[in-house]
């Protein structure tokens, strides 16, 4: 059976038509694709930020039992939980601090502290800076801020 008014070849056609579905195909999923947008000012805030960041060592001493501690500045968080058999009352870790925001916020759980008053003994040495001590007291859970002054 041949139809007249259709011309070329039955291969090439098949190929223009393929080309197309995967054109129109791409096209569509560009328009619906997950996209992150950025503005364009952020991109070179943000590598220059993480470049100006210090790191910081700090120590930190308890007065009873934690459950839970958490330490948080420049976007990072450290954190631990702690055993209720666990007796040890000092960590030790670094973190950044960021020196446009010199900020740490300081989040203490206690096991079993009740009406006593608790306190954590914070040391924090920054590179290039002298050595920052700063004690955290309270009827309970602990949950502060230390701002660095640089």
């Amino acid at each position: 059976m041949h139809i007249s008014c259709v011309r070329g070849s039955p291969l090439i056609r098949a190929a223009w038509v393929l080309v197309a579905i995967l054109a129109t195909g791409l096209g569509f999923l560009r328009l619906t694709g997950s996209q992150v947008v950025e503005p364009a000012g952020n991109a070179v805030e943000d590598t220059g930020q993480k470049d100006q960041r210090l790191r910081a060592r700090f120590v930190l001493t308890f007065s009873d039992r934690p459950a839970h501690v958490e330490l948080a500045s420049a976007g990072e968080v450290v954190s631990r939980t702690f055993s209720s058999e666990s007796m040890e009352n000092e960590i030790q870790g670094n973190l950044l601090i960021d020196p446009k925001e010199p900020v740490v916020l300081v989040k203490v759980d206690w096991y079993e502290l009740g009406e006593k008053q608790g306190f954590v003994k914070m040391v924090l040495e920054v590179e290039g800076q002298p050595t920052i001590t700063r004690v955290f007291d309270a009827a309970g859970n602990i949950d502060d801020f230390l701002e660095v002054a640089f």
